[in-house]
């Protein structure tokens, strides 16, 4: 029971952030840009909440953009 209000919780406010994104950007492609960065986010969260172990966003961002950080400097 608790983890379906976290879930509903989760979905709630990504599609909140997604709904004023869309309706304050001028621009398309900000919009999808915006609304596929919290989509992806928030299945993130939800795929945590039922298996914490699994690494977070900030895993793959340093596997992403790991690479970056030493040519840098």
């Amino acid at each position: 029971m608790i983890k379906l209000g976290s879930v509903l919780g989760v979905l709630l406010l990504a599609a909140t952030i997604i709904y004023v994104e869309w309706k304050n950007s001028k621009e398309s492609k900000v919009r999808w840009i915006a609304g596929g960065i919290t989509a992806i986010s928030a299945v993130i969260g939800i795929l945590l909440l039922f298996n914490p172990r699994l690494p977070g966003p900030s895993a793959l961002v340093k596997l992403l953009f790991g690479g970056v950080d030493k040519v840098m400097k």
